[in-house]
């Protein structure tokens, strides 16, 4: 039976992951500090791998397992793990010390690069997560409009602040996380991407909608874009009807290019959310936006918006890695075009292999993004309500465990690509997906 197979074989050549494993049962609830770091494991008997090390596209685990890792650090990495540039910058710098808790030229140095780089960027914030970014701009948007309701994207992942946590595991509502206040209590709104769903939700709560919250292309939400032309219809309503229009870029930001994904498409919103990239792997958040709406969190403003920012906000070290890692992408842009032709011409392989050979599998993304998505059965191209219908959570772990055990690192699947990936790397990626859909795709569950 390929399941029992396949968790022998990795049980065998992880005996350290498995013994630490027991340990972080004992003294992390559910053994994580992340949530999807179990990679679903768990849902069908198996342990996450525990890492040591990583290396360009490669990362290695605690038994020296080595893989190709399209997970890269929740798509932060776009260099690849441990660049020697940005190592040799960090290691520069800390000899003068790591933590100030003070001012310091470089975050002044990183908003000037962010902004110059960025024509919707007037004024920037740092923090320390997305999270955070995300919950300063809901109540940012709030406290401009002098409105309640925010609306947020169905499966779209804004981090675990308690304003946009709602309706993030799919299409349908689902039980509240105990804790949170129900979504009219909170004043959230929730709204399926690409449907007429929003613009419903305009018509009726003009008066009351501060603003319109979501990813150009859903993260956490599986990788699904937005149309490029209801993007551009969003931001005419909300033009016409005072709500502010915000984009959560902590992934798309200096994804696609060397700036913010809004660029490309024409689609410049009131306020933007950013992370990952921007601190070069190290923790950041970010608000950007109009300077109207960000000099309200100024402490010379009148009735001050609090933005906390938190003890490491502004941190040095992020802000070091940000700059060489924005300098080092200003002049990348054959590389962003040779990763985007990777991730498009992956996305389609698989999906074509996929569809011709009938399998519980979807491929969605945009260039260097890529998921993947295990079903039920198989349909032919799927839609996104369909995909979150029949979708096949011990199916997911099933792929995630034999990716790992042919020396694929990914989550959702997959993940991204990163710069340091090589066309040997995506090919081989591919190879391995192939070889094991048929059996995942077969595979039954008790």
């Amino acid at each position: 039976m390929f399941i029992k197979e396949e968790l022998q074989f990795y049980e065998k050549n992880r005996p350290k992951s498995k013994e630490i494993w027991k340990k972080a049962l004992e003294t992390l609830p559910g053994g994580i500090s992340h949530n999807i770091r179990t990679f679903g494991l768990h849902l069908i008997g198996g342990f996450p791998v525990f890492i040591n090390s990583g290396d360009g596209p490669n990362l290695k685990d605690i038994d020296d397992n080595e893989y190709i890792d399209c997970w890269c650090g929740h798509f932060a990495m776009i260099l690849g793990h441990n660049p020697p540039e940005i190592r040799e910058r960090v290691k520069e710098y800390l000899a003068y010390g790591w933590h100030f808790g003070t001012n310091t030229e470089y975050q002044v140095k990183l908003a000037e690069t962010i902004i110059k780089s960025n024509p919707g960027i007037e004024k920037i914030r740092f923090c320390v997560t997305g999270t955070e970014a995300t919950m300063y701009a809901s109540r940012l948007a709030r406290a401009f409009t002098k409105k309640r309701l925010i609306a947020k994207a169905k499966a779209g992942w804004h981090g675990a602040n308690d304003t946009l946590s709602y309706d993030i595991g799919g299409l349908k509502s689902v039980e509240l996380s105990p804790g949170l206040l129900k979504a009219e209590q909170a004043g959230i709104k929730t709204f399926e991407i690409n449907s007429e769903e929003i613009f419903h939700i305009i018509k009726e709560n003009s008066n009351e909608l501060a603003a319109i919250i979501l990813e150009p292309v859903l993260g956490g939400g599986g990788g699904f874009p937005a149309d490029p032309e209801y993007l551009k219809r969003l931001r005419e309503e909300t033009e016409r009807n005072g709500i502010l229009l915000i984009f959560d870029e902590v992934i798309t930001g200096y994804r696609f290019t060397n700036s913010l994904f809004q660029n490309e498409l024409g689609v410049i919103p009131d306020l933007t959310t950013m992370g990952k990239i921007v601190g070069g792997g190290f923790p950041i958040g970010a608000i950007g936006g109009r300077k109207e709406i960000i000099d309200q969190s100024s402490p010379d403003a009148v009735n001050q918006v609090l933005i906390g920012g938190g003890t490491f906000s502004g941190y040095p070290l992020s802000m070091i890695a940000g700059l060489k890692t924005l300098e080092i992408l200003n002049n990348s842009q054959k590389e962003y075009s040779r990763i985007g032709q990777e991730g498009d011409r992956l996305l389609n392989n698989l999906n074509q292999f996929f569809n011709e050979e009938k399998l519980k599998i979807i491929a969605k993304g945009h260039k260097s993004i890529i998921m993947l998505h295990a079903l039920t059965k198989w349909i032919e191209q799927p839609t996104m309500r369909e995909i979150f219908e029949f979708k096949d959570r011990k199916r997911e772990a099933l792929l995630q465990l034999a990716l790992f055990n042919r020396n694929i690192s990914g989550l959702h699947g997959l993940g991204s690509i990163s710069m340091a990936h090589t066309h040997e790397n995506v090919a081989k990626i591919q190879e391995v997906v192939e070889k094991i859909a048929h059996p995942v795709s077969q595979s039954e569950f008790n």
